[in-house]
C-alpha cells in the first residue's frame, strides 16, 4: 500500500484512464486525495466554406458537458471507494496542463494510463504519458 499522497490522474474518459484510476484505488492509502484532471486542446468555433459544416458554441458546450458528466461519474466512483476526490477541467496542451495542476495541488505523483500505441504510432501521434515522463519533475506512474 502506498502511503497518503496527493495524486493527479490524467483523465480523458478512456478505458486507459479508468485503469489508472483503478490502479490508484487498489494501491494507494485511502487517506490520499485524488484529483482527476480532464484536459483537452483549446476548442474554438470553426466556420468552413459550407455554412452547414461548422463547430459552433453549442457543439463546444456539448463536448464540455460530456466531459463533465464523465468526470462526475468517476468522482462518484472514487468517493464510493472511500477516497477524497475533486476533478479539474483544463484546456490546453494536456501534458503542460496536467503538470500545472500537479504543481498547483502540490502533488506527490502523477498517474496516467498508457494507450500502448507502440513506438512508431506513439511517436507519430504523440504520447501524453511519454511527454509527462520526459518533462515532469513530479514523479509519473504510467499504468498499462
Amino acid at each position: 500500500m502506498i502511503n497518503k499522497q496527493v495524486v493527479i490522474i490524467g483523465f480523458d474518459g478512456s478505458k486507459y484512464a479508468d485503469k489508472a484510476i483503478d490502479f490508484v484505488l487498489d494501491n494507494f492509502d485511502r487517506n490520499s486525495t485524488i484529483y482527476p484532471v480532464y484536459t483537452e486542446q483549446a476548442i474554438t468555433p470553426i466556420y468552413l466554406s459550407n455554412p452547414t459544416l461548422f463547430v459552433d458554441d453549442s457543439v463546444i458546450k456539448k463536448i464540455r458537458n460530456g466531459a463533465k458528466n464523465k468526470l462526475d461519474e468517476r468522482i462518484n466512483y472514487i468517493k464510493k471507494r472511500g477516497f477524497k476526490a475533486e476533478y479539474t477541467y483544463r484546456e490546453g496542451y494536456p501534458p503542460d496542463q496536467i503538470i500545472k495542476e500537479a504543481k498547483r495541488r502540490n502533488a506527490d505523483i502523477i498517474v496516467v494510463g498508457s494507450r500502448g500505441m507502440g513506438r512508431w504510432k506513439g511517436a507519430m501521434l504523440g504520447s501524453v504519458s511519454r511527454t509527462l515522463a520526459t518533462i515532469s519533475r513530479i514523479p509519473v506512474l504510467i499504468v498499462k
